[in-house]
C-alpha cells in the first residue's frame, strides 16, 4: 500500500519525523491522524525515536563501564559512535522511502507497535 493519496506536502511533513520523532506526535494526536499513510509514519518515526533513545542510553552506560579500562573504553566509544552514524543514515534512508510514498516496516519498532 503507498500513499500516493497522501498530499505530497503531508509526506514531507510526516517524512521529518524519522529525523525529529516528537514531530511523529502530530500525526498521532491530532485530526491528521485520519489519513492512515500519516498515522502509520508518525507513529512509526516516533516509536524509531524512542527505540534510538534506549539504544544510546544504554550503550551510554556501557561506554561509561568500559571506560575505566583506557584502550578498550576508546575502542567501544568509537563502536558506539560508528552504530549511531549507521542508524542515522537509516533514519535518512526512511526519510527517503517516505518521500516516496512507500509503506515499510522497521523490523523491530513495528513488532513492538504491532498491526494497525
Amino acid at each position: 500500500m503507498t500513499g500516493k493519496t497522501t498530499a505530497p506536502e503531508a509526506r514531507i511533513a510526516v517524512a521529518f519525523s524519522y529525523l525529529f520523532p516528537p514531530l511523529g506526535l502530530v500525526f498521532v494526536f491530532t485530526k491528521l491522524r485520519r489519513d492512515y499513510f500519516l498515522r502509520y509514519h508518525g507513529s512509526q518515526g516516533l516509536a524509531w525515536g524512542i527505540f534510538l533513545l534506549i539504544l544510546w542510553l544504554a550503550l551510554q552506560l556501557v561506554v561509561l563501564l568500559t571506560g575505566i579500562i583506557p584502550l578498550l573504553g576508546r575502542i567501544v566509544a568509537l563502536l558506539v559512535k560508528l552504530v549511531f552514524f549507521g542508524f542515522f543514515l537509516a533514519s535518512i534512508y526512511f526519510f527517503y522511502l517516505t518521500l516516496q510514498g512507500e509503506r515499510f516496516k522497521i523490523p523491530l519498532v513495528y513488532d513492538i507497535l504491532g498491526p494497525k
